[in-house]
Order: C-alpha cells, then structure tokens, then sequence
C-alpha cells in the first residue's frame, strides 16, 4: 500500500507544554493538520456487564464490523466487564475490537474477560488467499491505555483464533497480570510494557520507539518479540526482558529465536529503519526441549536478511543494526548454547556483555 501519513499524538497541559512521558516523536517539515482534544477532568467508571456477540456469517471479505463499545474520552476505567462469542461457522466479516479506544489518554481496562474471535481468509490483492486480523481490542491514536488481570475465554494458544490485540499509534501501552493471546503495535507505540503475563500463539508484535520492557511472564510465540516486518522492523530505543520464560511456538519443535523481523534495505518505508539500539535479557529461561533434529541452540536474532551474507551486499535504504547486548542468566532446557544468529555476518559488529 501507499502507507501512512506522518501523524503523532501527545500530552500537553493548558500553557501548551508538553507531557515528556508521551513525547513528540517525529519531526515534521510541514504541519497540514492538528486537532486538540480535551482532557476530561471527571474519571468516569464502567462496572461489570456481560456481553455476548452473535458472530456475523457475512462474506469473508474486509468489511468490518463495529458491534462494540467505543472509548473516545480520557480518564476512563472499564472493571469486571465480560465478552463472549457465539454462533462463529465457517465464514464471516472481521471484527474492529469490542473494546475499541480511540483518540483519548488515560484509560485502564480491568479484571475483564474477552474472546478471541475465528480467523477467516479472503483473497487478497495477490489473488491469493490470506487471512484477516480480527480484533476483541482495538487501540488507535491513544495514550497511557493500560490492560489489567484481563483474561480471554479460548485457549491463548489455538491459532484458530486471531490474536486478540491490534494496535496503532499508540503511546505508553501496558499489559499487567494479562493472559492474552498477543500484544501488537502495527503502526508503532512509543514504550510498551507486558509485565506478569502469559502471552499465547502470535506472542509480542510491535515497531516504535522508546523501552519495550518485557518481564515477569511467559511467551509461547515464535519468538519472545517480533519486530513486525510490515514496517520495517524498527524499534529506536532500548529492549529489556527480565525475569521470563520462553517456551518457543508453545513447545512446537522449531529452530527458535528471541527476537525476529526481516528487513532487505531494499524498501523506503518512508522512515530510517532501526533495531533496538541496546538489549538486556536477564534471567530468561527457554524451554527448547522439543527442538528439531540437527538443532544448534537458540539465537538472539532470527536471520532478518538471508541475503546479507558479506560486503557485496549494498543496502540501499540501510537498516541500523543493534549496538550492544547484555546477557545474565539466559539458560535453554536443552542445554544448548544461545547463539547470536544464523546469520553471523550481518550481526558481526553487535558487542555482546555476559555474565552470570
């Protein structure tokens, strides 16, 4: 697609400073538009209530449907609410999150039960069939939104079921005490937090900026982070996993690594592209005792350019490698060694700090 325009979000208070916990991120040459929302002063509190969707058996096409309760206002709590599903058969329309928040700051979902909903396919632009994300969560242009001791109904880890989050230009985004089959940023959130969760099959999707802190919880994706490739991969900040558990493709025999994403340097994404500039990972256990045979151990990096493989290769829009990693604890149940990546040329310049 032709993508997005340059957009940003963030706080001010009434004398026009601006909240340094929700930064301006980007620069812009020009400014063509520019809203201001007021903050609502007054917390409103929504309590309880049980839902059930009657799934749609529309065509499977992108058509989305918006049977929801949408959050357009700021400082707004949602506590013991309860959604469930019915009735999904072997095809419908997509879903644009039952919990829909938009354009606001300061809202807190908790102790709330979701579901995911049935993945469908459709023939996409190709000609050829792909499957459609599907959302019991949205989250679009919204700042401090935080998701507490939320749980969904179907198993985290059956991929008949979409991952239960999409988000986009976000900012200060949290899961806390969440069993949640994925967290995503599309479009880029600036500092993420996923902290005493379990997270199921599509695992921890995201591209921004600022600290991506990942701890205290278990990841049963391919990876504990993919750096979605559909923007680049980048995230320009600093990655931290702490105190984890990695149990790669729920225990599926796969050649695992901590951290994925592709980028050629082919592409303008229409935004210099980086890799976290700094990674910690601390104490983080990974459970590869189903691996495949002729396995190597784990890597830090899935192989993001197989291409790259010496000084040939030219980038011509140039993907900004990582700079530094420190490694303290990380063990593999199958004793294996972790790795730096089955691509060693294209990492060869990180500087990695060990210790026990």
């Amino acid at each position: 697609n032709n993508g997005s325009s340059q957009t940003d979000i963030f706080v001010t208070d009434k004398n026009g400073n601006v909240d340094m916990n929700s930064p301006i991120i980007w620069d812009f040459d020009q400014i063509t538009d520019i809203t201001a929302l007021p903050i609502d002063e007054t917390p409103l509190r929504i309590t309880g209530g049980r839902f059930t969707t009657i799934a749609n058996k529309a065509e499977s096409k992108y058509t989305y449907y918006a049977r929801n309760i949408a959050i357009r206002r700021s400082n707004v709590t949602v506590d013991g609410l309860e959604h469930r599903i019915t009735g999904e058969g072997e095809h419908g329309a997509p879903y644009g999150g039952f919990l829909n928040i938009g354009e606001c700051a300061y809202v807190t979902i908790r102790n709330t039960v979701l579901t995911g909903h049935k993945t469908y396919s459709t023939i996409g632009a190709a000609g050829k069939p792909v499957t459609m994300g599907t959302y019991d969560l949205s989250v679009n242009r919204a700042l401090n939104i935080s998701f507490v001791n939320c749980r969904q109904t179907n198993d985290i880890n059956d991929n008949t079921y979409w991952g239960i989050l999409g988000s986009n230009f976000c900012k200060n985004l949290l899961y806390d005490s969440c069993i949640l089959s994925r967290f995503d940023a599309h479009q880029g959130v600036a500092n993420a937090t996923i902290r005493n969760s379990s997270l199921g099959h599509m695992g921890i999707n995201a591209i921004g900026t600022g600290l991506l802190l990942v701890e205290n919880s278990t990841i049963r994706g391919r990876s504990v982070v993919n750096l979605r490739s559909d923007y680049g991969s980048t995230w320009q900040g600093e990655l931290v996993i702490r105190n984890c558990v990695f149990v790669p493709a729920n225990g599926k025999p796969v050649n695992a690594s901590i951290i994925s994403g592709s980028n050629s340097g082919q592409h303008n994404f229409g935004y210099t592209c980086y890799m976290p500039e700094k990674i910690t990972i601390e104490n983080l256990r990974i459970d590869d005792s189903n691996h495949p045979q002729k396995y190597q151990g784990p890597a830090i990096f899935g192989n993001f350019n197989p291409d790259m493989k010496d000084d040939t290769y030219k980038e011509t829009f140039p993907y900004v490698i990582t700079g530094e990693i420190d490694l303290k604890n990380v063990t593999t149940v199958s004793g294996q060694p972790l790795r730096t990546s089955d691509n060693e040329y294209m990492f060869r310049n990180v500087r990695l700090n060990t210790s026990r």
